[in-house]
């Protein structure tokens, strides 16, 4: 009979190798069992990999706040509730590629091909800018969360198309009420005001939005001053109160980065409470000084 310390440990030890081996045999005869060096048990490959994406959880996907913000669906949280969907999905008008294709908006192709031709005719649009739009349509692909853009991952050319179409409609849309020039003519297809509110209402949707550097690429004539002018006015009449007239220009000038309409919207807002807290913080101050006096 053999001597425990022949067997090189305790009676019953067996060897990593056969540890393996047994294992290998009790379970997946592909899987490799690790021994965990110090300790009584082992882990398989299937379990390592499960570790790993523990830690890959843990350092990726963390949230970038200098990161510009992207063009995007809400999530899929508040889209569940039917409620929430007149906030994110427009009514009338579909502006960009997320909901093109939608059915429910199949008219707003003919109404947005009518306001781009205007714009056209208005602007005197060339050649040249609808190949601008094709030349950075690369650029104009990093503002939209990727995977809302795998249609047209080698579609370019209808991309770029859309994008020329919806901004024109855009900035034609603006131009019909806020354009301090405009005159609809006797043969100008006529469009009701309640159905360019809901427009409106349309452009400023986070499901509904083109990179502002389209408008800026439809602008850059001088005629196409006038119909940037109109998006300034626009926004102004949106945020500011209905009995002022005065046109504050001051938060175009520390705008920053123009993402797009939505973004420039929520600047103008930020500006307008700053501005209403430093005023209070005025007037507040003067009355104390007044009070101590």
């Amino acid at each position: 009979m053999s001597s425990p310390e022949e067997g090189g440990g305790a009676v019953g030890a067996v060897s990593t190798d056969q540890a393996i081996i047994d294992n290998n045999t009790n379970n997946n005869p592909l899987e490799t069992i690790i021994p965990i060096p110090g300790t009584n048990f082992t882990l398989s490959n299937s379990e390592l990999r499960n570790l790993r994406s523990l830690d890959k959880a843990f350092g990726g996907d963390k949230l970038d706040l200098s990161a510009k913000p992207l063009i995007q669906r809400v999530p899929s949280s508040l889209g569940r509730h039917e409620d929430f969907k007149k906030y994110f999905k427009p009514k009338v008008i579909s502006i960009g590629p997320l909901h093109h294709d939608d059915p429910t908006l199949h008219k707003s192709k003919k109404l947005k091909l009518q306001l781009a031709a205007l714009f056209v005719k208005k602007i005197g649009v060339d050649e040249d800018t609808l190949y601008n739009m094709k030349t950075e349509i690369d650029g104009l692909k990093k503002c939209y969360d990727p995977k809302e853009l795998e249609k047209y991952s080698n579609d370019n050319e209808n991309l770029a198309w859309m994008f020329f179409v919806d901004s024109c409609a855009t900035l034609q849309a603006v131009y019909m009420l806020y354009g301090q020039d405009y005159c609809r003519t006797s043969n100008e297809f006529f469009i009701k005001n309640d159905l360019l509110t809901f427009v409106y209402s349309d452009l400023f949707l986070l499901e509904n939005q083109l990179p502002f550097r389209v408008l800026e690429l439809l602008t850059r004539s001088n005629d196409g001053t006038k119909f940037m002018e109109a998006i300034i006015r626009f926004i102004d009449s949106t945020v500011k109160d209905p009995q002022s007239h005065q046109q504050d220009r001051e938060w175009w000038r520390q705008k920053g980065e123009q993402i797009h309409l939505l973004h420039l919207l929520r600047v103008r807002l930020l500006f307008n409470k700053k501005r209403k807290k430093k005023i209070h913080g005025g007037i507040v101050g003067f009355a104390l000084n007044v009070s101590c006096t």
